[in-house]
């Protein structure tokens, strides 16, 4: 089995864990928010004992890795970890509250086709 292909269907299973345990819609959901959501699932994900949980953490943190050097890296944590508004995220940066929520964006749109290659893939040949 592939790199991607496990990557793949640990992420089904992340998600269908998730929609079982009602911890995420059952309506179709497209990377972006999906990639938020297991951002906001992430400490909760960690604490797992289930190897595949496990290995779509361990790919999460990889993906989390390529984009640490971003200035704004950090409301990542602060947002989805913390739970900050964007409100206290701006007044930590000093800046305005859209930069964070540009930045936000940039952030998810960096990570989401390493998490969710094959969503995001089918969400760009759709356009």
């Amino acid at each position: 089995m592939t790199v991607t292909e496990i990557i793949d269907k640990t992420a089904r299973a992340v998600v269908m864990e998730l929609k079982q345990s009602d911890m995420l819609s059952k309506s179709r959901l497209g990377s972006f928010k999906k990639t938020e959501r297991i951002l906001y699932e992430y400490p909760e994900l960690c604490r797992s004992d289930d190897e595949e949980v496990r290995k779509f953490v361990a790919e999460i943190d990889r993906a989390l890795d390529k984009i640490s050097d971003d200035p704004y890296f950090e409301l990542i944590e602060m947002k989805y970890f913390r739970g900050w508004t964007h409100e206290r995220i701006a007044e930590h940066f000093g800046v305005d509250v859209s930069v964070i929520s540009k930045r936000r964006t940039k952030l998810i749109d960096q990570l989401r086709p390493m998490i969710f290659t094959r969503d995001f893939v089918r969400e760009m040949l759709d356009m």
